[in-house]
């Protein structure tokens, strides 16, 4: 999970009613903030910019899960005052991966 193309301040995310209830067919702006935060990634490379779709989760092409591009984390980090975001659910060859 991550940013996707809807989470713009950590308060968004603190203002999310729990508990949560997972959907994959999303029909308001707070189902799309829970999907943007579950399933959405970082783009393939950091010449990927802005939102792109994410063809591998959302095979059928919903436009409801998306990748991120370095501009989009960098925003997101000058907008709350942070330095990185950590995602970590996935398993990587060299134990860790760098984006933005």
């Amino acid at each position: 999970g991550g940013i996707g193309s809807t989470v713009v301040s950590i308060e968004q995310i603190n203002k999310i009613p729990r508990p949560l209830e997972v959907i994959h067919e999303v029909s308001n702006p707070a189902q799309q903030l829970v999907v943007d935060i579950l399933w959405s990634d970082p783009t393939d490379n950091d010449k990927e910019i802005g939102v792109q779709p994410n063809y591998i989760r959302d095979p059928n092409g919903t436009g409801n899960i998306v990748k991120f591009g370095p501009d989009k984390v960098q925003q997101f980090l000058k907008n709350n005052g942070l330095s990185c975001i950590f995602r970590a659910h996935e398993c990587v060859m060299d134990g860790f991966e760098r984006f933005a």
